[in-house]
């Protein structure tokens, strides 16, 4: 038993991010991802997404929604520095141009998520809305901040 709990959380480590499958878009997309775990006595968390546009024409992402029985927001956002001073700002669109991929990081754009509290070892269940009126339903992992951390050291060679 211990043996496949330590597999399973290694398993879930490694694959930081995965792909989810493709269901009412109609133009091919990859999606791959994860959520941070809400921290203690905060209201919202964030997630990011890896979207690469595999299909021959431009895709919008207009908006982003928590899925199932999920309550709570998702909202774009993106962070912006000036004068040394970060400030985060809705976005009202995402444009992917065929062949492109966005990739959504922390400090840059992301997705807030409000109203719902994010557990590590869980997924979150999120709808994507496309400006052609398609929609695509992905779930992705929702990460505690040590494996994390773990995951940031092993990408960039450190030990620990």
């Amino acid at each position: 038993m211990r043996k496949t709990v330590f597999f399973a959380w290694g398993l879930l480590i490694s694959s930081l991010f995965y792909t989810v499958g493709v269901s009412a878009l109609t133009n091919p997309l990859l999606v791959e991802g994860y959520a941070r775990e809400t921290p203690p006595g905060a209201p919202m968390s964030a997630a990011y997404l890896s979207l690469h546009n595999t299909g021959e024409h431009l895709l919008q992402l207009t908006a982003v929604e928590l899925s199932g029985d999920t309550k709570g927001s998702a909202n774009l956002h993106t962070t912006e520095r000036a004068q040394g001073v970060s400030r985060m700002r809705p976005l009202e669109k995402l444009a992917i141009a065929a062949g492109e991929k966005l990739q959504m990081v922390p400090g840059g754009v992301h997705l807030m998520i409000h109203g719902v509290r994010l557990r590590a070892g869980e997924s979150l269940p999120l709808r994507l809305l496309f400006a052609d009126g398609s929609s695509l339903e992905v779930l992705v992992p929702i990460m505690g901040r040590e494996a994390l951390e773990k995951d940031h050291h092993r990408h960039h060679g450190s030990a620990g």
